[in-house]
């Protein structure tokens, strides 16, 4: 087995981690439809969530991942990120991967970032992400 390496790719600049119910987003989805995800989910995310019998796990999990990179900038979602600032896609590896608008490279510029690591995982129930600025 060949040995992965993660190269050091710099300095943390800022955490955040969120929790969301997975019931909570399935009740938006249900009662705002598209209007819902289309304010809040890339078309990256839409066509991914999309391809599961039940989505809401996987939107859930995004919507988190949003709210933990934004509180990683500590910025909050608003006047400097947009819901569909950040959006979640899949690496190499199959591994999440955080990429961002043009107003989110603005802002990783602005703090000194030069990348944004993300990590998901959701259950039935809860969806949680972690993430981290790297400077």
């Amino acid at each position: 087995m060949d040995a992965i390496n993660l190269p050091f790719k710099g300095p943390v600049l800022g955490i955040g981690v969120d929790i969301v119910s997975v019931s909570r987003i399935r009740g938006l989805i249900e009662r705002q439809g598209d209007r819902f995800l289309n304010r809040v989910y890339t078309p990256v995310e839409l066509e991914y969530c999309s391809r599961f019998k039940d989505p809401s796990e996987r939107y859930a999990a995004r919507f988190a991942a949003k709210e933990a990179v934004a509180k990683a900038f500590t910025t909050g979602i608003g006047e400097h990120l947009s819901w569909t600032s950040i959006g979640v896609v899949s690496g190499g590896r199959g591994q999440p991967e955080i990429e961002l608008d043009e107003l989110g490279q603005a802002l990783l510029r602005q703090v000194g970032g030069k990348h944004v690591a993300i990590s998901l995982s959701h259950t039935e129930d809860t969806a949680i992400a972690f993430a981290s600025i790297i400077g």
